[in-house]
């Protein structure tokens, strides 16, 4: 397992997280705020557009399964996202996402380790 990069998993599952509230507020979006709603939609997609592209940039310099055993891992973080949820509330996760997950982004691609093993 010395293909898969902890840090670089961690930071993924916590932009998951941050992404999917953004997903879920974006679609259940009842503000009267038409430009908030267009942030929140434009922050969404692209979001998913570089979590994707995460993927395949861990497959294209690591190894080529691992991207499926990350995203697996980040379904299941997603799924004890709920756990903070309860704590600070889905709006928090939401709002906080604007800044969370670019920064999560840049560190998950900065933990992408380099050179085939």
């Amino acid at each position: 397992m010395q293909a898969l990069s902890w840090p670089s998993i961690g930071f993924f599952c916590l932009f998951g997280i941050f992404v999917f509230y953004q997903q879920l507020h974006a679609k259940n979006f009842r503000g009267s705020s038409q430009g908030f709603a267009l942030a929140l939609n434009i922050s969404a997609f692209l979001g998913m557009l570089t979590g994707l592209a995460y993927l395949v940039s861990y497959g294209w310099h690591v190894v080529w399964w691992a991207p499926t055993v990350i995203f697996i891992i980040g379904i299941l973080a997603t799924m004890l996202g709920f756990f903070v949820e309860r704590i600070v509330g889905s709006m928090a996760l939401s709002a906080s996402a604007f800044v969370g997950w670019p920064l999560c982004a840049y560190f998950m691609f900065n933990f992408i380790p380099h050179g085939r093993p």
